[in-house]
């Protein structure tokens, strides 16, 4: 287990669709867990570009949406995820997010996508489910996520059925959970402008041909 020291180059909007003001961006560095190279992209554009540009003094401008996103270079480093050795029940929206990378565990939700607490308890369930193969029973009558006892993540394990995703699929899934559009909204768009595609596209493939650079 390791970390990952990416340097980013690209573009965003200042406000929603079209409209927002574009500002570009170069030379962007960030540190994330460690993962397979080809799921590095689709983790920066969705989970950890808006907090990356928000760290560096030279991009103050609001991030609304990303535009385009580059990986200029990547190199192992040591270090350790910050959710290691914590309670789930108690991370922060930074720690999930290193969370759902160090353990592929691509249904914790994104930033602000919904309340933290329901974050935790998402991540909590699919630790245990994915991580440990302990399913907990949501339905039964005394389930209750706050009697539920501390889960420790650990740095050994991680969900070898969410690996099998294409990296499409995973943008596609996480951004129908924090983007302007749902993927049915973009393909509405794309009717009313004439815009003919694939009935099996991609969320990120789509949204270039309905907002092309």
């Amino acid at each position: 287990m390791g970390m990952l020291k990416v340097t980013i180059s690209g573009d965003y909007r200042t406000s929603g669709g079209a409209h927002g003001d574009i500002v570009g961006f170069e030379k962007v560095v960030g540190v994330m867990p460690e993962c397979p190279e080809e799921w590095v992209l689709s983790h920066i554009m969705n989970r950890f570009l808006a907090q990356w540009l928000k760290a560096d003094s030279r991009y103050p401008a609001r991030f609304n949406a990303r535009r385009s996103v580059y990986v200029d270079k990547i190199e192992k480093v040591a270090g350790t995820p910050s959710c290691v050795g914590k309670d789930i029940k108690v991370l922060s929206w930074e720690e999930l997010q290193e969370l759902a990378v160090l353990k592929h565990l691509c249904r914790i939700p994104l930033i602000h996508a919904v309340n933290i607490r329901s974050a935790r308890e998402t991540a909590y369930l699919e630790y245990s489910d994915k991580i440990l193969n302990n399913k907990i029973d949501t339905n039964r009558k005394d389930y209750s996520f706050a009697e539920l006892p501390a889960l420790i993540v650990r740095s050994e394990g991680v969900a070898e059925e969410d690996v099998k995703k294409s990296n499409e699929e995973v943008i596609s899934q996480v951004q129908e959970e924090m983007g302007e559009f749902t993927l049915e909204e973009l393909k509405t768009l794309a009717k009313e402008k004439g815009i003919e595609h694939p009935t099996k596209i991609g969320y990120n493939r789509l949204y270039r041909l309905v907002f092309p650079d």
